[in-house]
């Protein structure tokens, strides 16, 4: 189960990096470091989340849904950590820019990790 959490979590990623690649060559922005780590963060976090509510030992979903709601507080408090640190040490004309994408990148990981363990099958 360990794998297959981590195995989706990158597929996810590397769809989700070529996407905003894609996005930021259309727009002749160039793919920068903030973006790449962007990623890469989105990236553990959704992961550790995968592993810790998909490998629990205990398939109660009452149990499930505790430990998924705890990962989401801790994902948002970081998040809004991160981007409050963005907004500030950059200049505006970069860090309003980071900051969506950022947010764009918060909801389509959110969204994924929902859908996943939605299609998680009772009992495991």
């Amino acid at each position: 189960m360990v794998l297959r959490s981590l195995r989706a979590a990158l597929i996810f990623s590397t769809a989700v990096f070529l996407t905003l690649w894609g996005i930021l060559t259309l727009l002749n922005l160039p793919l920068t470091q903030v973006h790449a780590g962007m990623v890469l963060y989105f990236t553990t976090v959704t992961a550790v989340i995968l592993v810790w509510v998909e490998g629990g030992t205990n398939p109660d979903p009452k149990r499930v849904v505790r430990r998924y709601m705890a990962a989401l507080v801790l994902k948002m408090f970081l998040s809004v950590l991160l981007v409050a640190a963005l907004l500030v040490l950059l200049p505006r004309h970069r860090a309003v820019p980071l900051a969506l994408t950022f947010a764009v990148l918060y909801l389509a990981y959110l969204t994924f990790t929902t859908l996943r363990l939605m299609r998680r099958p009772a009992g495991t």
